[in-house]
């Protein structure tokens, strides 16, 4: 898979090279035409005509490195990456507009235990992975094609794809690779009335992950296998597990109801409501079940922009509630045999059912205000305030486990550029508001292992920022006009006092590309 994706990175990296001929663009100019888009924002790509951004674009290669002691047993202690990413906004002709995204990243992940699939938290509770602390790779594609109309009438029309592949090895004894496949299809449409907009789509989202298979280098009579079933509730098989296979398959339906409404000059607003249901199942050899896992998603969002005297002001709020629950089975295997041809056939049959036995409830909610100017002497400033709020409950029934955590995240931003050099700056704090664990049996390996040491991450509070510098360098090539680009950035959180220590994370990353 990775020379395959390797080969279409390749030729997508060409695609700047021939960019219309247009003044270069450069970071701030791409940043301020960002800050302008409503539409974009939404699933509905047949509001892209109603964006009406100029056609530009930008690709880069990055490479970043994550590490410190601030982490969850899940995530692993430090993380190579190196990805290849491009975008572009084109007006096609008159009548069609495009968006277009493709990225590619591999990497390696060191000392991550008990996951070896790539959605640990917060979801399915029927996945499995090994206690041993070992080395993962990665490879990740993801690509984004989305097409609109201009006005046919007061109509307007539009499509979206979204299509990924993901590859998860694990590289220590029991060996797992888990792949994914995730595709999801959006027809949209736009009816316009005046300064008022109305806008519905519509999407079906299949998203299948599976892991074919385990296998050692060496034999350990120790080894163990865990297969969780909801919190501490995991079951540790030694040996025997040499023909496991598990796949995961998932199919969400939903639709989000946009309205957008200009009530003068250049100021605009669009609010969105989304609905989402989703059904997984979970399947394993002759077709075994531990359980089907159920999701509801619940989601508002509103963008406003209100520019006045060559200042912009804008205002985002967002809200998302998501509501899930599996329930669990109990099967026996069935063997049958057909006395004509001696064959047995295999399947199992459920002997029990636990409807909701496992509920996951996550609320997100987020406020962001930027106030943002393009005169000279800066070409593009921004300063802006945000504020995050989350909480999350986990619930095992009989007997009952509950783990509970929430969080608030004040944070400030400025930015802008100035000649060649533009800088973005975001700094904040995270305070716990709230963070419980109780467990029926706290002396199981996965309570001892995973979940109480893991508590440190959802107990403590910390400072967190980010910094970036980019240097634009206008060039000609064959020509035509375009910018290439270096950038640096670095993240960085410290957490109050843990015992008689602070704890660290910190990302750098540096990239090179071009934006056109």
């Amino acid at each position: 898979m990775m020379n395959k994706n390797l080969l279409i990175s390749l030729a997508l990296m060409a695609v700047p090279a021939i960019a219309q001929e247009q003044k270069p663009m450069d970071h701030g100019t791409y940043a301020q035409l960002d800050n302008e888009l409503l539409w974009h924002n939404t699933a509905n790509a047949a509001g892209l005509g109603l964006d009406k951004t100029p056609n530009r674009g930008l690709a880069g290669l990055d490479y970043s490195y994550t590490g410190g002691d601030f982490y969850r047993a899940q995530e692993g202690t430090s993380t190579h990456n190196l990805q290849f990413s491009t975008e572009s906004h084109q007006q096609i002709n008159n009548y069609l507009y495009g968006y277009g995204r493709f990225a590619f990243n591999n990497g390696r992940t060191k000392d991550r235990a008990w996951a070896d699939v790539m959605r640990p938290y917060n979801s399915n509770p029927y996945f499995s992975g090994s206690s041993v602390p070992g080395r993962y790779d990665h490879q990740d594609m993801e690509l984004t094609a989305a097409i609109g109309t201009s006005s046919f009438g007061k109509w307007h029309f539009g499509a979206r794809l979204d299509y990924a592949l993901g590859d998860l090895s694990r590289l220590r004894d029991p060996r797992s690779r888990a792949q994914l496949l995730d595709y999801k299809l959006t027809p949209s449409v736009v009816y316009q009335l005046g300064k008022h907009a109305i806008g519905l789509a519509g999407w079906y989202n299949r998203r299948k992950e599976k892991i074919n298979g385990l296998t050692t280098v060496q034999q350990d009579a120790t080894l163990k296998y865990y297969f969780m079933t909801g919190l501490e509730n995991a079951n540790g098989s030694t040996g025997g597990y040499s023909n496991f296979q598990r796949e995961w398959v998932n199919h969400d339906f939903g639709a989000e109801l946009s309205w957008g409404y200009a009530p003068m000059g250049d100021m605009k607003t669009l609010n969105s409501v989304t609905l989402q249901r989703g059904s997984e199942s979970v399947l394993g050899q002759y077709k075994y079940s531990p359980g089907h896992y159920y999701n509801y998603m619940y989601a508002f969002k509103s963008q406003t922009l209100i520019p006045n005297n060559g200042f912009t002001q804008r205002i985002d709020f967002k809200a998302r509630y998501e509501e899930g629950y599996a329930d669990e089975y109990r099967q026996q295997l069935v063997i049958t045999n057909d006395p004509q041809t001696g064959l047995n056939s295999y399947h199992y049959e459920t002997q029990l059912s636990f409807k909701k036995r496992y509920q996951v409830t996550v609320l997100d909610l987020g406020l962001h205000y930027r106030i943002s100017e393009h005169t000279v002497p800066l070409e593009w400033l921004y300063m802006g305030a945000m504020i995050d709020y989350k909480a999350v409950s986990n619930k095992y029934l009989l007997h009952t486990s509950e783990f509970q955590y929430e969080s608030v995240n004040p944070a400030l931003e400025v930015g802008g550029k100035l000649g060649r050099i533009s800088v973005n700056m975001t700094g904040g704090y995270s305070f716990s508001t709230r963070s419980k664990l109780a467990l029926a049996n706290s002396q199981t390996d996965y309570a001892k292992q995973v979940l109480q040491p893991d508590m440190k991450y959802y107990e403590l509070n910390y400072f967190f920022g980010h910094f970036d510098i980019i240097c634009d360098l206008p060039v000609n090539i064959k020509k035509t006009a375009t910018t290439l680009y270096a950038k640096a950035w670095y993240d960085s959180l410290e957490t109050k006092k843990y015992g008689s220590d602070k704890l660290r994370k910190y990302l750098l990353g540096v990239s090179l590309g071009v934006v056109y």
